[in-house]
């Protein structure tokens, strides 16, 4: 079978980026669907995929990560109903709902995680103030949304009291959403990419479309977001998951900040897009920021868990064995443990479970001589789940292992940046450079602090110098740590000639 044939197709009409190490991974998907269809030529199932889009919607699936549960980013919720939707609502006419749109909805978790929301905040009047609507790719995910029937993993982040007042426990171990809720969204299918929008769409208030474009190249999420343009009235907003701000940032939408959380703004239609995005000036604040796009601080994450104290010996004593040798066994089961849960634990944060990777990870972390990789990594997590305090701790212990560790101190510059003190990120990342003159990512957050800062020939050399490298890196280049970069090399080098040309350099 053609596999870069079926990649294309997955690419053209999905938008769907798959990338070399993915190869084995749709080798599976395709085998898979070939045998639930009973095929075994590759060519024939490959001119299925040309002809079939609901057989290509379901290869599609079998590749993307279907993790989603309800209340995810809360943080996005809490945006909703303390600031937009009674912003919204002021001044619209009576009988006229804030139109709100999940897009790439999947089983249906976001959009009625909204639905919940709002009712929490304007109780019975929510479903008069409010008309929900739900789209995705995926028809077998649309159907169950419908349904609305979910498993107890589904409800793992949902207050008790909130899964007691809007779901039914079933039988099977099961929890049903309750009527007011399911009848409160719509939904439908359709492809971002490739679809005619439907008329019905158009005039949306606000959109969520989060945790979608990660599997997007550039190009396809600037066009995906000018498609979304046309869906939200003047003045709209736009919502994109916690770790895809930056990935956004074409200049399609303003972007906005409140008290530490980024969103998107739909500005009057213009004759051209608006300029490339440039960098905050300040850290987070408690009022609306709505400059001209913007790049954002580093992403937000989730808290640490519980301390579960310090890591025992579980290599029972066996009689008659000389101790040098029990405790050099000791130290290569432990050895052995640690490395098994590390592995773990990277593989669950490169799938985004970042939580679930903090909990595998923790108890190393906790342990008195724990690894400078570990903690590296768990600093990284807790920056994803939005703990910057937890994520600087974590950097400062890899210090105190390691005084010249670039991915700790490049972490504690972007942290000290996010939060405004520009003076001490600064220092950490020229600390970085002088240990790693050859790193990129330190010189890109160098250029960002000097462009907040004031000093616009400093950032001209430092995005000068990060394209430099990230040319001579090659587009596998990847110095950002255990986890991968935001943005592949292609884009990153975009980013920087955007940036350079807002400053007045031509590139």
């Amino acid at each position: 079978m053609n596999l870069e044939a079926a990649r294309g197709l997955l690419q053209v009409r999905l938008g769907l980026r798959l990338e070399g190490q993915d190869e084995a991974r749709l080798q599976r998907a395709v085998q898979q669907r070939m045998t639930a269809l009973g095929m075994d030529a590759g060519p024939a199932y490959l001119a299925q995929l040309h002809t079939d889009a609901t057989e290509l919607t379901a290869l599609a699936g079998l590749l993307t990560i279907k993790e989603t549960y309800f209340y995810r980013e809360p943080q996005h919720l809490r945006l909703l109903t303390g600031h937009l939707a009674p912003l919204l609502l002021r001044g619209r006419a009576a009988g006229v709902p804030v139109r709100i749109l999940s897009a790439g909805c999947a089983t249906g978790e976001e959009p009625y995680s909204i639905a919940i929301a709002l009712r929490e905040r304007y109780a019975a009047s929510a479903a008069r103030l409010f008309r929900i609507e739900a789209v995705d790719l995926d028809p077998q995910a649309i159907a169950s949304a419908r349904a609305g029937r979910y498993r107890p993993y589904a409800l793992r982040a949902l207050d008790p009291d909130l899964k007691a007042r809007w779901f039914t426990p079933a039988p099977d171990g099961t929890h049903q959403v309750t009527e007011p809720i399911r009848q409160g969204v719509a939904f439908r299918p359709l492809n971002l990419v490739a679809d005619p929008y439907p008329d019905a769409l158009h005039g949306q208030d606000l959109i969520f479309y989060r945790n979608l474009s990660i599997y997007f190249d550039a190009a396809t999420r600037a066009a995906v977001l000018r498609r979304l343009r046309t869906l939200l009235r003047p003045g709209g907003y736009l919502i994109v998951g916690l770790a895809e701000t930056l990935a956004n940032g074409f200049g399609i939408f303003a972007l906005c900040e409140r008290e530490g959380v980024w969103y998107f703004a739909n500005a009057a239609a213009e004759a051209s897009p608006p300029p490339p995005p440039t960098l905050p000036t300040a850290g987070p604040g408690t009022a609306d920021r709505c400059p001209p796009p913007v790049a954002p601080p580093a992403p937000a994450m989730v808290p640490l868990p519980a301390d579960p104290g310090p890591a025992r010996d579980t290599l029972p004593q066996a009689a008659g064995v000389p101790a040098p040798i029990l405790d050099e066994a000791r130290r290569e089961a432990h050895r052995s443990d640690h490395e098994e849960s590390y592995r773990q634990a990277l593989a669950l944060a490169r799938a985004e479970r970042f939580a679930a990777a903090l909990e595998v990870l923790a108890p190393l972390c906790a342990a008195p001589r724990a690894l400078p990789l570990h903690l590296r990594l768990l600093a990284q997590l807790l920056l994803e789940g939005g703990d910057q305090e937890g994520a600087a701790a974590a950097a400062r212990r890899v210090l105190a292992l390691d005084a010249w560790s670039v991915d700790a101190l490049v972490l504690l510059g972007r942290i000290a940046r996010a939060q405004g003190d520009l003076g001490e990120a600064v220092a950490h990342l020229r600390r970085a450079i002088y240990a790693r003159p050859d790193h990129w990512p330190a010189h890109l957050e160098l250029a960002q602090c000097r462009a907040a800062d004031g000093h616009p020939e400093a950032a001209r050399r430092e995005y000068r110098i990060a394209l430099r490298l990230l040319g001579e890196a090659g587009p596998t280049a990847d110095q950002t740590g255990p986890l991968p970069a935001a943005l592949p090399v292609a884009d990153l080098r975009h980013l920087c000639r955007a940036r350079l040309a807002r400053l007045g350099e031509p590139t």
